[in-house]
């Protein structure tokens, strides 16, 4: 066999074989195509996804509603609230609700804005609940101190200023108004840019022990002054014993003012 008639043959042999796998590779092509579209064919029209969807829509509603009562309530200036929802992965096991979602807080439960707790419930024939957790946080102008102050330091408006805040953040509260902690005395030290709270502070003392005070007895209309010596030291509106000086008579009075106080009765009533 001359060069010409091998390569001939070898051709011949060739062709069959090639045409096979093309044919292979078309079928499998084929095969891979129908089991794609029998799958998105058997997807359930109502996905897990869009139940989900349903759910969070109706919760993100009712939070910012009970949001929005909330600033109304307090009268949160210019506030922003961005809400974290947690939805339980069992919600993959429902259908999409026909009706509307009844959202409702847990009986007995009172509305608790660092995490609010809803019981979400479908109203279909054999429909079902869930349990689904909000925790907002809520953006608001809040008092911030502007340099530290240590114990014993009298505020005064130039010493604090409004910054944009989580309150969600803070733990142990927060002031929105100046006029509310004007005067008032730091407790315990205060950081710069700290947010301020009525736990970190408190009244003046406004008697000391052993100081001379100014008594005011008041009955029927009349009121009577004398001077007496305190026992104890008080802030505004603090019980103390007081002695008069004249009558050395022990009484007991309210702090009323820097070395004021009011006789609870009149003396030698």
């Amino acid at each position: 066999m001359n060069l010409i008639a091998f390569t001939k043959s070898f051709t011949a042999k060739r062709k069959p074989h090639f045409r096979r796998l093309t044919g292979l590779f078309r079928l499998l092509v084929a095969l891979t195509l129908m089991a794609a579209t029998q799958a998105a064919c058997a997807a359930p029209t109502s996905s897990a996804g869009t139940t989900r969807k349903q759910v969070y829509a109706a919760v993100i509603a009712s939070a910012t509603n009970a949001v929005k009562q909330e600033a109304k309530r307090r009268n949160w200036p210019d506030y922003q609230a961005k809400m974290n929802v947690f939805i339980p992965a069992e919600i993959s096991q429902y259908p999409l609700c026909e009706g509307p979602l009844t959202v409702s807080l847990p009986g007995g439960a009172r509305l608790d804005l660092n995490r609010i707790r809803y019981d979400v419930r479908c109203g279909d024939t054999g429909g079902w609940d869930v349990a689904v957790t909000v925790k907002p946080d809520i953006y608001l102008p809040i008092l911030m101190a502007k340099e530290t102050f240590e114990r014993g330091h009298v505020l005064t408006a130039s010493d604090m200023q409004l910054r944009k805040y989580n309150i969600s953040s803070a733990r142990a509260g927060y002031i929105t108004n100046p006029d509310d902690i004007v005067g008032l005395t730091v407790k315990r030290r205060l950081r710069e840019m700290q947010p301020i709270s009525l736990a970190q502070l408190e009244a003046p003392t406004l008697v000391e022990r052993g100081q001379q005070v100014v008594m005011i007895a008041q009955q029927d209309g009349i009121e009577a002054r004398t001077m007496g010596e305190a026992l104890k030291k008080g802030r505004k509106g603090d019980m103390i014993k007081v002695k008069n000086s004249s009558s050395e008579r022990v009484v007991t009075a309210i702090v009323d003012g820097m070395g004021v106080v009011r006789m609870v009765y009149a003396p030698g009533g």
